[in-house]
């Protein structure tokens, strides 16, 4: 049994009165809400059946696995279970999110292009089945459980917590605090939005579902409202055509090292029509050059584009220059 309205909506209330210092207004958005992060290649198959799936009803459909081995190992209490945050950036995220290069990878795995899927709180906790942690599920410190008491008790003041905190301090854990939800869950009644880091990496997510975008379309969003983003590593923030060249935006690591970039287009007809190899290319352009642009005669038409970061896919999406008649 879920838990019931009047708890949940009593929870809500007290966290977002609580959630309202100035310096983290975006904090006061996350308790109606919950969170499921997912790179692009396995975010595909969950939005094309409608479903989200636990670790294990999910081996047949999902593409990479952004927990490191030794994480997954650990413990397979959760395995059946459906996992959602009940907030963003949590530690997890923070170690999988963004195009890496190989000395920056913490756990053997990463998630170059991550979007977030933003649920209606109210819609999954008091669902039956449902059960919640005080931790990350894969944690041999964490307790979970499925009624109000052991809710109650969950340190949501470390769960939301924004900030610096000492090292080794309880609240790296809490931020991890789970839902856990019967697997298949199916999203459609429950999914607010599908947050993404920019336009580009949007074109790419309708792109790569086809047909099937059209059913999310008006979900697909980038926006910072609600902070969902660690934005620490490169991402390809806008890509556009002119008759001079393809234009091209990248979003900078933290650490300002360069980066690899290659460009490839091609035709309607899926030829060849140009590709460029930037092997130590700066993300910002000297001023005043507001993007990249990589030089090439261009005619009116539509074309392919594809952008691959550090030998991983950024970016790749129909383009149309001029009045095309396609």
């Amino acid at each position: 049994m879920g838990l019931s309205q009047n708890f949940v909506d009593a929870h809500i209330s007290n966290w977002e009165s609580q959630l309202t210092s100035p310096s983290y207004a975006h904090r006061q958005k996350w308790p109606s809400r919950l969170f499921h992060h997912s790179p692009l290649e396995n975010i595909i198959p969950i939005l094309q059946s409608g479903h989200l799936l636990s670790r294990n009803h999910s081996e047949k459909v999902r593409k990479i696995d952004v927990a490191g081995p030794s994480i997954i190992a650990s413990r397979a209490d959760a395995y059946d279970f459906a996992r959602l945050y009940f907030r963003p950036r949590t530690p997890t995220q923070y170690s999988i999110e963004g195009i890496m290069k190989p000395s920056d990878i913490q756990h053997g795995t990463h998630a170059p292009v991550l979007y977030m899927l933003v649920f209606d709180a109210r819609k999954i906790l008091t669902e039956p089945g449902i059960s919640f942690s005080d931790m990350n599920m894969q944690s041999p410190q964490a307790k979970y459980g499925s009624d109000e008491k052991f809710f109650s008790a969950i340190p949501f003041a470390d769960v939301y917590h924004e900030g610096s905190h000492p090292s080794g301090s309880a609240i790296t854990k809490h931020r991890c605090a789970e839902v856990l939800a019967p697997s298949p869950m199916k999203i459609d009644d429950k999914l607010q939005w599908i947050y993404c880091r920019s336009d580009a990496e949007r074109r790419l997510l309708v792109h790569m579902l086809g047909p099937s975008s059209a059913q999310w379309l008006k979900r697909i969003r980038v926006s910072d409202d609600l902070l969902v983003f660690q934005k620490r590593y490169p991402f390809v923030k806008a890509v556009s055509l002119a008759r001079n060249g393809i234009v091209f935006e990248l979003a900078p690591r933290n650490d300002g090292q360069s980066i690899s970039v290659k460009v490839e287009v091609w035709d309607n007809k899926k030829a060849a029509v140009c590709s460029f190899i930037y092997k130590k290319l700066a993300a910002t352009p000297p001023p005043p050059a507001p993007a990249w642009r990589a030089q090439h005669d261009l005619k009116d038409g539509k074309y392919l584009v594809r952008l691959t970061v550090e030998d991983h896919l950024a970016f790749e999406a129909n383009l149309v220059l001029g009045n095309a008649p396609f």
